[in-house]
């Protein structure tokens, strides 16, 4: 079976998931998936990130609109037509073809674009969270998968263990060494065991038809799931993990989301100097044959004070903004604190089970099954020796299930390592 984290600092996929990474099979058939091919997959197919590329194109083309200067009029005005007395008819008409526009002050066009750049800037930036945070998901389900499929082996084991017993009895019962209420019971447990095996299946194919939905997929394009939960990443002090995720993307993130803020002050604030209106044109008297070129400028009065509300407004959402970004902080240092704290203790206990705890009860499970067929222990003390072996697995498998959902968890937070990965190769391609 292929190690779930062998080669995983020398092949791609450090992001969110570099300490679960897959061995990539040689010899995977078409219906075998591996990690590597369920990520790329979930990149190129899952909806949640083909909508940013409608949401960039929008962004693109408001920055167009924002780089625009004020628009030019032209404007026809008449007076004195078809009036009364000496003035009916056209022959007193004035007639005046103006051209009008507006000069922006303060650096209004510049503001608006940096506030679009702002923005374009934060929606990058969702994109590729948004994509460390899809992958943790994957990551989660496919380590849930790997997880049932070793539940279903393991219920596979117990039920040709429940089968070996029930032939022993079996045997005993033939030979009068023990009654038949032992064999009653030795089959109702080859029947639980079948039913738990049901079970265990059941929970394998919903868990891949949940897999396989990252692409868009179905569950009956997956015959086989590479991978397994044998090898679990080293242990880390919290400290370390804290400081990668202050230099992850998504601090970036929360950053930029105050850099859109600071653009939205500097817009506002630009709205304090008075635009100048002006026009320039032609006009031409009929009454008296004359053409003479008139002109206006106007611009509005105590525009700063009439923006000072603004101002405020636009400040105190800045401050709002940091305030947020510190709280999400904290809120992620909490997460990340109980994540590797459950990683750490996860890592332990399945190293203790198995150096310690697996050893006694396989060596205690086969000495009660000799002394069972010699009679020195009774079928009660053989079964029980054996359910607590296959418990012992069974915690193993839930432990190292957590320990990956977990390490998911701080990779999705802590980001990017220094190696390439599909989402690194995702981010250079859409930036």
């Amino acid at each position: 079976m292929n190690s779930f984290f062998s080669h995983a600092r020398k092949r791609m996929f450090t992001v969110v998931v570099n300490s679960v990474l897959l061995f990539i099979s040689t010899t995977a058939t078409s219906k075998t998936i591996t990690f590597e091919q369920a990520a790329r997959l979930t990149l190129q197919q899952h909806p949640d990130l083909q909508r940013y590329q409608s949401l960039l194109t929008a962004t693109e083309a408001d920055r167009t609109l924002a780089n625009l200067t004020p628009a030019y009029h032209v404007g026809v005005e008449t007076e004195n037509l078809l009036g009364s007395g000496d003035s009916s008819g056209i022959s007193d008409a004035e007639l005046t073809v103006s051209l009008s526009s507006i000069f922006e002050m303060g650096g209004k066009r510049d503001a608006r674009v940096s506030l679009v750049d702002a923005n374009l800037s934060l929606l990058q930036s969702e994109r590729y969270v948004a994509s460390l945070k899809l992958l943790s998901e994957l990551t989660r389900h496919y380590v849930k998968t790997l997880a049932a499929k070793e539940r279903l082996t393991l219920a596979q084991t117990s039920v040709s263990l429940a089968d070996e017993a029930l032939s022993i009895v079996k045997q005993r019962v033939e030979k009068g060494a023990t009654n038949k209420a032992e064999f009653m019971r030795a089959r109702a447990a080859l029947n639980q065991a079948k039913v738990d095996k049901a079970s265990a299946e059941t929970a394998l194919a919903i868990a891949k038809q949940s897999l396989a939905l990252f692409w868009q997929g179905d569950a009956e394009a997956i015959d086989k799931i590479s991978g397994s939960l044998s090898t679990l990443p080293a242990k880390r002090q919290y400290s370390a993990v804290y400081q990668q995720f202050l230099e992850s993307a998504n601090v970036e993130r929360l950053t930029q989301a105050i850099n859109v803020k600071e653009a939205e002050q500097k817009l506002v604030e630009s709205n304090a100097s008075a635009d100048i209106s002006w026009r320039i044109g032609v006009r031409r008297s009929q009454a008296v044959q004359d053409t003479s070129v008139v002109a206006a400028v106007s611009m509005p009065l105590f525009a700063e004070q009439r923006n000072q509300g603004a101002t405020r407004a636009a400040l105190a959402k800045k401050e709002a903004a940091v305030i947020a970004r510190d709280s999400q902080i904290l809120e992620i240092k909490a997460l990340l604190f109980k994540a590797q704290q459950y990683l750490n203790f996860s890592i332990d206990a399945v190293k203790h089970i198995n150096d310690t705890v697996l050893p006694d009860l396989e060596t205690a499970t086969t000495l009660v099954l000799e002394g069972y067929q010699r009679g020195a222990y009774s079928y009660q003390d053989w079964i029980a020796s054996r359910d607590a072996l296959i418990r012992a697995h069974a915690k193993v498998i839930e432990l190292s299930e957590n320990a990956l959902v977990n390490q998911s968890l701080v990779e999705q937070w802590t980001g990017v390592s220094g190696q390439a990965s599909p989402t690194q190769e995702f981010r250079n391609n859409h930036e």
